[in-house]
């Protein structure tokens, strides 16, 4: 049974639908063209705290990127706009986790402009990008469930999801920036910029970096920024294996080891992520 499940979000598409228009981490056309409909003011005000509410692969999460964007991205309560009033209330009355307190008047600022700009996204927008990610969803998911993908992957990696399904969550606002952001862990952010035929490899390799957080969980991978191009490198190589072809460049080296230590004997994931491991730290 196919366990990739494609969805279109809306809530998730209005959170990185201002993260564009205000250039946070995103700067591309689609931003560019919606831009003019918001005050200069709340555009500002997001762009400000860039730092808090962005991230980069391998290398930078924002210290709100977890509170403010994957919480209401993954619906951890309600609509986006109930969880940052929410978010506003807690920051007027005082009640505050301490991790957050340094944070407050940044958290407040951006929550006040997502309250006040929601209502113009959900009835004047949403609907134009919900047609393109569902026509997008549409020549994609076949992909998967024609391919047999998610069974093959989870023989290959040698476990199983440790939930019903894998939800690539998709949206129309991230071209130039990150992706591939996992919210929850059923749910991953990705664009619709690629051809199928890319999308397909690149959701198939988010959905073997799941079964490594499976296959690895006694290792430290996952754990620090430094594991992060041996991990990137391990669903490389299990995507190279399943689809003859690969998608990222830039850790051929890793492939290499992989494959000279599978020449000499069927290894685990683990034992090959340990062998990466004994490389990085000689």
């Amino acid at each position: 049974m196919n366990k990739i499940k494609m969805i279109a979000d809306r809530e998730t598409n209005y959170i990185y639908h201002m993260l564009s228009v205000a250039q946070c981490g995103y700067d591309n056309g689609y931003g560019a063209k919606y831009r003019g409909d918001y005050p200069e003011e709340d555009l500002a005000a997001l762009k400000k705290h860039e730092r808090l509410i962005t991230c980069a692969g391998g290398s930078h999460w924002g210290e709100l990127y977890t509170l403010m964007l994957c919480y209401p991205a993954a619906h951890w309560t309600g609509d986006a706009k109930s969880f940052y009033r929410e978010i506003i209330r807690q920051a007027y009355s005082g009640d505050v986790p301490e991790q957050y307190l340094a944070l407050v008047p940044a958290a407040r600022e951006i929550a006040e402009v997502m309250v006040r700009n929601y209502d113009h996204y959900i009835h004047d927008i949403w609907p134009e990008d919900q047609k393109l990610l569902e026509d997008y969803i549409a020549r994609v998911m076949p992909l998967f469930e024609q391919s047999s993908f998610s069974e093959r992957a989870e023989t290959v990696v040698g476990c199983t999801l440790p939930v019903e399904a894998f939800h690539p969550s998709m949206v129309a606002s991230v071209q130039n920036g990150a992706e591939a952001i996992d919210i929850s862990e059923t749910q991953d952010i990705f664009g619709i910029s690629r051809s199928p035929e890319d999308s397909f490899l690149f959701i198939g390799h988010e959905f073997i970096i799941y079964l490594l957080k499976q296959a690895l969980r006694e290792e430290d991978a996952f754990r620090r920024f430094e594991t992060w191009e041996p991990t990137e490198a391990l669903a490389e190589y299990y995507l190279k294996k399943l689809t003859g072809n690969t998608l990222f460049g830039g850790v051929e080296k890793w492939m290499d080891l992989y494959s000279r230590c599978s020449g000499k004997g069927d290894l685990s994931a683990a034992e090959l992520y340990r062998k990466a491991l004994a490389k990085l730290n000689p």
